[in-house]
């Protein structure tokens, strides 16, 4: 991390040195400013221009037309001249987009090379200074969009990411009277999240690292282990150095040494990367070392950007799950608990996205929801025609209130597939129910909900990808005491625990519920967490997002 800082650092300050020579070169004689008539005419003609110039692949569909408004609610006045001078804003305006690399963000999108052509131009025309500003204008506009929402469309890039937070936070920035001000503004459009905050520094570190030196390879072919020596331990020694899990530098009087710290080191990779940590290099552990750096970093400006899809501000309460870490995070009344889940299986994907919970319900009756039912239990009914009454379920006609219920032994199962199944399945509440005891809910188009489960063994695995795409929780008891919270609800509990019959508790507010996918994460240590990608969305990213 203090490398990460300090490199952030050195670049500011070097653009600000820039900047301030720039400024000091500049001549203070007052410009020719450009007439209205010019302005307006300019403003079309550069927004019709630039309307598709940089458009990404999955772009976010960026109203241009917002450039028109603002100079137009002006009365078509310049922006960044002021008293027949450039105003100091615009050279600070540049050196923020000059960093925005920093953010995960290529200054090329924010027309810096054509910005810095104009502003060297030392007696511009009345027309260049009106292409100037509204070229200023518009890669303020751009940048201030990205860096609070994001420049990709989730959507477009994955069907199965529907968790996209609409915001004009960043329109806001024309609403301020002076260009010193918007600029001024900027920053604050970031996500202030501190997960956000720290990934963005060790993004810097990792793509400024593998700028500046090449990636030390650890060669493979034999199990390293506490005790070993040789040229390949001084080679780990030095790469666990570079991914900043080894500390003070990379020689020793005995660097060739697997020693005790070294395998500290190693385990802490290990655990970072979801990986055994037995603190020995095995094919697994070799394989997450030898991860390009620059590939580390292109991970890290793809969750960048995946923050960036989420609301600017969280609720303080909420219930937030970590798909990729497949944990449960329940943040209420100013406490956090956690516990592990078992999320849907690469067959059957869990969705991103946000919802509210508004009530839970004990000893449920799980109404089957008809993709389950034909992905999931028909072909298992084909195979064996007794499955549903052994397994407690009812038959009905169809879908609506008033459908009657059905002997399973009248249809012919084998017939139906999932253009033709129109019955109704519910399983009633029994110590077999696939709720288990209670099932959370909150409403939403793909019948995902938190629940309970008699299947207890997935929990102990390291992966808990197996469900069919609800959220499988592991201690549901706790996630009811916390969510009935006192008086009446905690009654209602309480009976309901003492019976069989299935028992609807309302909250009293709805709390949001946050299923959210993350392949880098910080651990606690302020680390990046590199993460298994189970669904495979990094790969989406990078077809949509590219190279920097």
């Amino acid at each position: 991390m203090y490398f990460a800082n300090q490199l952030y650092r050195i670049s500011l300050v070097c653009g600000l040195a820039f900047i301030l020579a720039a400024c000091s070169g500049r001549s203070s004689t007052p410009l020719d400013l450009p007439t209205r008539t010019q302005m307006a005419s300019t403003v079309q003609e550069q927004v019709e221009l630039m309307l598709s110039a940089f458009s990404p692949i999955a772009g976010q569909a960026l109203p241009n037309e917002n450039v028109l408004a603002v100079y137009e609610k002006r009365n078509y006045n310049p922006i960044w001249i002021h008293k027949k001078q450039l105003s100091p804003a615009l050279w600070e305006l540049l050196t923020q987009l000059d960093t925005a690399h920093a953010q995960g963000l290529n200054p090329v999108h924010y027309h810096t090379a054509i910005l810095r052509e104009y502003l060297s131009i030392e007696r511009p025309t009345q027309q260049q200074l009106a292409e100037l500003d509204v070229i200023a204008t518009t890669a303020l506009q751009n940048y201030a969009h990205d860096l609070n929402v994001g420049r990709y469309d989730p959507r477009l890039i994955d069907t199965n990411w529907q968790l996209d937070a609409p915001s004009d936070t960043w329109m806001r920035i024309f609403d301020l009277p002076s260009a010193q001000q918007m600029v001024d503004y900027l920053p604050n459009l970031a996500p202030a999240h501190n997960d956000y905050q720290i990934l963005q520094r060790w993004y810097v570190y990792y793509r400024d690292l593998h700028q500046r030196e090449p990636d030390v390879r650890v060669p493979g072919g034999v199990l390293m282990m506490q005790g070993e020596r040789g040229t390949h331990v001084s080679l780990l020694r030095a790469r666990l150095a570079q991914t900043g899990d080894l500390r003070n530098g990379t020689r020793s009087a005995a660097d060739d040494v697997f020693d005790e710290r070294l395998k500290q080191a190693v385990m802490n990779f290990q655990r970072r990367h979801h990986l055994g940590a037995d603190g020995r290099v095995g094919s697994q552990t070799l394989a997450a070392l030898n991860v390009p750096l620059s590939q580390r970093a292109e991970q890290i400006r793809f969750n960048l950007e995946r923050w960036r899809w989420l609301p600017s501000e969280l609720e303080e309460d909420r219930i937030w799950v970590d798909l990729t870490d497949y944990q449960v995070h329940i943040h209420l009344d100013g406490a956090h608990h956690r516990m592990r889940a078992v999320i849907g299986s690469p067959e059957h994907r869990t969705a991103v996205f946000r919802g509210n919970m508004t009530y839970f319900e004990v000893n449920p009756t799980w109404r089957v929801p008809h993709r389950i039912a034909t992905e999931v239990l028909l072909p298992q009914i084909q195979r064996d025609p007794n499955y549903l009454t052994r397994n407690g379920y009812q038959v009905f006609q169809g879908w609506t209130p008033g459908a009657a219920p059905i002997d399973p032994a009248t249809i012919d199962w084998r017939a139906l597939d999932a253009t033709t199944m129109r019955y109704r399945l519910e399983q009633l509440p029994d110590e077999g129910n696939a709720m288990g005891r209670f099932k959370f809910m909150f409403p939403n188009r793909n019948a995902i909900y938190l629940h309970d489960t008699p299947e207890q063994r997935h929990f102990s695995l390291r992966r808990r990808a197996y469900s069919a795409g609800c959220i499988r929780i592991e201690d549901p008891d706790l996630l009811a005491d916390l969510l009935a919270g006192s008086g009446r609800n905690v009654r209602n509990l309480a009976m309901a625990r003492n019976t069989d019959d299935t028992t609807v508790i309302g909250l009293d507010k709805p709390i949001p519920v946050y299923l959210v996918y993350f392949t880098v994460a910080p651990d606690s240590n302020g680390m990046p967490e590199f993460r298994h990608d189970v669904y495979g969305r990094d790969a989406l990213m990078t077809e949509a997002m590219g190279r920097i």
